[in-house]
């Protein structure tokens, strides 16, 4: 179909830009995909024309600006694989490596307050567990602090420079926060572990006497609080009745800046340190992912990403009536489709938060198809954001909906947790709430609603395939759990202790994850299936996806099947992009549209 391919490339061809972050001098360095994939790139401070500072055909993970110099630290891995290495960039010339082990994962820390150091965690000990580190940036040497158990992340230095903070994640609804002694690398307790609560984003007083963070102690949501000492109770300083998702300090420590989801919305806020609301940003609607302080504290950038635009660089300069757009690599085709809000009623009296776009025009004789896009995680939140394989899916005249189903972060701790262990199967009943909601409306066609979802959205997809078969003529699955014990046995041992706390011991509830796989019901299916999954996916590997295929093609049940040598967990390349999402268009093209 040449129309659904150029209308593909179109979209393909508006880059995004995310995840800015300042460098001591005014640089401001973030991530651009201009190239096919995402890069360094820099804004000088002197207000010139972006430039590029890497080229690579696998995507960079993050940069971080130096808080001494114009220099940075970016991560990127190979083909997807998520073994990170790290990369010093100096303000001019070609970056350095800093690590250089391809079997070892290395998470991204944080510099040291004067920059001489930066902070990591890596497996190399042992793929399950992840230890703190640290590397001296001038010859690339680097120290293991402590050996630890498990999974773990490194958010912060003291302010002295003589420890760093380290973070336990156990699960997806618990974090704690520790200190670790550069000298004698002792680890002690920062934050009270008397309850499965959430501790993170820790910044301190520069005097060491406390530390702001995000916390939810006995509540629902995420806050913002501060700590006075060590082993005491944060105090909240700020409590919407939504998750405050980001916070930085300004420079001078006067204000917070901090980033509220308002519904899946992004906003950005000014506070004072006592937790006063100082200044609501003015910007268009959208997530933001990234905030940073300019080095003179009176402004602050951040990225925003929304259905009819990829990610742009704003600034929010102190006291000014609204933000203002810095950066986009290229303006937003003309005709695409936003998203509203909406919910549906579920089989508990619930109504489910959702977000819904119509094709242009008015719905043909007999209604809109529809795609039920589902999310991953499943502790994880759909959000109104760039999605051009869906804005290509819109222009074909599939309508679209996005449902957050019960388990989804974004709505308070209490909704996350309502699809748990045997609770489970619950989300996959939110799905044909979803179908009867559609189908109850004669815009659209009740027989031509499809479903397609990714990782843990996968499975939901599976599942709705196989426990609800009636329902979807048609279903796509990237890189979905077919199965749950041959999950556990073959994904990234690093993952096994925190996904198990979500899904399910693979010993304990082995008869209940038995239970949960779709591969054990897959003669259920008859609706049109199409599979994609990237072949270097160190957390739902490819065997879960062959599973399914094959168990597909046995029945002789239409089954498509695409892989990706060069991709992870995502398909992160440009190429790679366009040829997955012209087979999506193409499948729904013939089992919705018709």
């Amino acid at each position: 179909m040449s129309d659904l391919s150029s209308r593909l490339d179109t979209l393909l061809a508006a880059p995004a830009a995310t995840a800015p972050s300042y460098a001591a001098d005014g640089r401001l360095y973030f991530l651009c995909d201009a190239g096919g994939s995402a890069q360094v790139w820099e804004l000088p401070a002197d207000g010139g024309p972006a430039r590029p500072r890497s080229a690579h055909r696998d995507a960079v993970a993050f940069v971080a600006g130096s808080p001494a110099d114009g220099g940075a630290v970016f991560g990127r891995d190979q083909a997807g694989d998520e073994r990170v290495q790290l990369h010093a960039l100096p303000p001019d010339g070609d970056a350095r490596a800093l690590t250089s082990d391809p079997r070892t994962i290395h998470g991204w820390g944080a510099f040291s307050p004067d920059g001489r150091f930066v902070a990591c965690t890596a497996n190399d000990r042992d793929p399950a567990h992840t230890d703190p580190c640290v590397i001296e940036l001038a010859n690339g040497r680097m120290t293991r602090l402590l050996e630890v158990q498990g999974p773990h992340e490194l958010p912060a230095w003291h302010p002295d420079g003589r420890a760093v903070i380290l973070s336990t994640a156990p699960e997806s609804f618990r974090s704690d926060l520790l200190q670790v002694l550069l000298e004698g690398r002792q680890a002690a307790p920062l934050t009270l572990a008397d309850g499965a609560w959430r501790h993170m984003n820790p910044r301190f007083r520069k005097d060491g006497s406390g530390f702001w963070l995000l916390c939810d102690r006995e509540r629902d949501f995420l806050g913002v609080a501060f700590q006075e000492a060590t082993g005491e109770a944060p105090r909240f300083l700020f409590t919407p009745e939504a998750d405050v998702e980001k916070l930085e300090v300004s420079p001078d420590q006067t204000r917070l800046a901090v980033v509220v989801n308002e519904g899946g919305f992004s906003r950005l806020y000014l506070l004072d340190v006592a937790g006063e609301v100082l200044e609501r940003s003015t910007h268009p609607a959208g997530v933001i992912t990234k905030i940073t302080w300019r080095p003179d504290g009176g402004a602050v950038a951040f990225d925003l990403a929304r259905p009819t635009h990829p990610g742009t660089l704003w600034l929010h300069e102190a006291g000014a009536a609204e933000a203002r757009r810095i950066f986009a690599a290229a303006e937003a085709p003309e005709g695409l489709r936003d998203w509203a809000t909406v919910s549906f009623p579920t089989f508990d009296g619930r109504d489910l938060p959702a977000f819904l776009a119509l094709p242009a025009g008015e719905p043909p004789e007999g209604g809109w198809p529809v795609l039920v896009w589902v999310h991953g995680g499943p502790a994880a939140q759909a959000l109104p954001n760039w999605r051009p394989d869906l804005q290509m899916i819109l222009s074909l005249g599939i309508a679209v909906l996005v449902p957050n189903v019960r388990g989804s972060t974004g709505y308070g701790r209490a909704y996350a947790a309502l699809d748990d262990r045997e609770k489970r199967p619950d989300s996959v009943r939110d799905l044909a709430a979803a179908h009867a909601w559609l189908a109850a409306q004669d815009r659209f066609d009740e027989a031509r609603i499809g479903i397609m979802g990714q990782s843990y959205g996968g499975w939901m997809v599976l599942s709705a395939v196989t426990e609800q078969p009636q329902l979807w003529a048609a279903g796509i699955d990237y890189y979905g759990i077919a199965r749950w014990k041959t999950f556990f046995e073959k994904t990234g041992p690093w993952r096994i202790g925190h996904r198990a706390a979500e899904y399910g011991d693979p010993v304990r509830d082995a008869a209940l994850l038995e239970t949960l796989s779709p591969l054990h019901k897959a003669d259920r299916i008859i609706c049109p299936m199409l599979v994609a999954q990237g072949m270097t996916d160190p957390r739902v590997p490819p065997h879960e996806s062959q599973q399914i295929v094959e168990a597909m093609r046995h029945r002789n049940v239409p089954v498509e099947y695409m892989t990706f040598a060069d991709e992870g967990h995502g398909f992160l390349k440009r190429d790679n992009r366009r040829a997955v999402y012209l087979g999506v268009g193409n499948f729904l093209a013939r089992h919705l549209v018709g």
